[in-house]
């Protein structure tokens, strides 16, 4: 029996330990900053209207000529330059 005393304590300790670690971690969360979904929207909002994509030419137009490392590597005649390895279609 003395065994079987020894086994379940074993177990305890472990149970109390998952337990222990559990707490732990949901006391680590509870610390964490948290802001609604409504504010986490409207921040969205406010980055993507104050910075400017150039992927969205509607919107923002074009860059800025000598801003795309990609273009002004290309020549007029749509050739490679020399510093270039490859063109991307």
């Amino acid at each position: 029996m003395d065994s079987q005393q020894q086994l379940d304590l074993k177990i305890n300790q472990l149970k109390l330990k998952r337990i222990n670690e559990l707490n732990d971690k949901l006391r680590s969360e509870l610390q964490r900053d948290r802001i609604t979904a409504s504010n986490a929207c409207l921040s969205l909002i406010n980055y993507t209207t104050r910075k400017k994509d150039y992927a969205l030419p509607e919107l923002w137009g074009y860059p800025p000529r000598g801003t795309n490392h990609f273009r002004d590597a290309m020549t007029a005649a749509g050739q490679q330059d020399v510093n270039t390895c490859c063109i991307i279609m």
